[in-house]
């Protein structure tokens, strides 16, 4: 199978000012899409990222408010939309304190769960490729299947996004493909000790953690596949394999 061309409507992509994000902003840069960033906190990837011509949109995704202010900025952008990359995460461990758990858990759930859903149904009539469906792309976790108990309000959350991907598979065929990624170990958080590292990759067969390449190489495989939705692709190196 050829390798569609890009056309001119932009990639958008969600949490686009750090790690993953803005690596795979860049990328479709590099392949000559159009991209539109959306983020939160300034960056210099976003200062980058502008610099290269990319369109910026700043907002929050706190509440419904804002997020349907992010999706209108958006939508004045590109009145046709390539593929929508739900990549904005939030990821701490679950934290002792009910009512501060409780403050995660609706922080998360803004993110994972409410964000994607608003934007999906404010913009999904404007996905669209030039020949073909559109695309959206959840960016999940390893662990939306099989949760870590300390991070179950993530887990959770995760989870939720992964069951709302389905839906809108089902919703938005056959003009829009909606598909999932789960990551496994990609970059680990300056939180994270060696020990804990360690632990992870000794359990991960191909023994190393990912890049943020190997992330957007799997988003690319699902935009250039015309016949993919509702699927599920772990990029963890096989770590999914080695939880207890």
């Amino acid at each position: 199978m050829t390798h569609p061309t890009p056309d001119d409507a932009p990639v958008v992509v969600t949490g686009a000012n750090r790690n993953v994000g803005a690596h795979m902003a860049h990328r479709f840069l590099d392949d000559g899409f159009a991209v539109i960033a959306q983020y939160r906190t300034p960056t210099e990837a976003i200062d980058d990222l502008a610099a290269r011509g990319a369109a910026l949109v700043q907002g929050d995704f706190a509440d419904t408010d804002s997020i349907l202010a992010v999706a209108d900025a958006i939508a004045r952008h590109a009145p046709r939309i390539r593929a929508l990359i739900h990549n904005a995460s939030a990821f701490s461990p679950t934290d002792d304190d009910a009512r501060d758990a409780a403050e995660q858990f609706q922080t998360f759930f803004e993110v994972h769960m409410r964000a994607p859903y608003l934007l999906n149904t404010r913009l999904g009539e404007r996905v669209r490729a030039a020949h073909g469906p559109g695309d959206i792309v959840h960016i999940t976790d390893i662990y939306a299947d099989n949760p870590a108990p300390q991070y179950d309000i993530y887990c959770a959350t995760k989870a939720g996004l992964q069951n709302l991907s389905s839906a809108f598979a089902r919703r938005l065929a056959p003009d829009v493909k909606v598909n999932v990624i789960q990551p496994g170990p990609i970059t680990f958080e300056e939180w994270v000790d060696a020990q804990q590292q360690q632990q992870m990759l000794d359990a991960t067969p191909l023994g190393r953690t990912g890049s943020p390449d190997n992330i957007y190489c799997a988003v690319r495989a699902l935009l250039d596949n015309d016949y993919q939705t509702g699927a599920v692709v772990a990029v963890d190196g096989g770590r999914r394999l080695g939880r207890q």
